[in-house]
């Protein structure tokens, strides 16, 4: 997994939002090991920092960034899918970690970062 450097703002004007304090980008590979379509979702996605602060995904930074691929797709049995998830963190903030989940049900998966 890549973790590009924060940004102000997301998007190609006149179609941009700013963030609260700036977005990270975790671009993130999914592989569907499994005998069933599934889907990937970036929004049932959670980031950590150092401090153990929790940081959900923006679903609205996502739909400004034509390449996320993160909102909902599905993923066949071995096919794979890539996409970014966007997080609006504060200014400075070193993710660590990132929980992965194919729904809100899920026990997910947690990353390094």
């Amino acid at each position: 997994m890549l973790v590009e450097p924060g940004t102000s703002d997301i998007g190609e004007a006149p179609l941009t939002t700013k963030a609260q304090g700036q977005f990270v980008l975790v671009n993130v590979s999914v592989t569907n090991i499994g005998n069933e379509p599934q889907a990937f979702s970036g929004t049932e996605a959670k980031a950590f920092d150092n401090q153990g602060r929790e940081f959900t995904a923006s679903t609205t930074a996502a739909i400004y960034l034509p390449s996320s691929n993160s909102l909902y797709t599905a993923v066949n049995p071995g096919n794979k899918v890539d996409g970014k998830i966007v997080f609006d963190v504060p200014v400075g903030t070193a993710l660590t970690s990132i929980e992965l989940h194919d729904s809100m049900f899920s026990d997910g998966v947690t990353v390094k970062l």
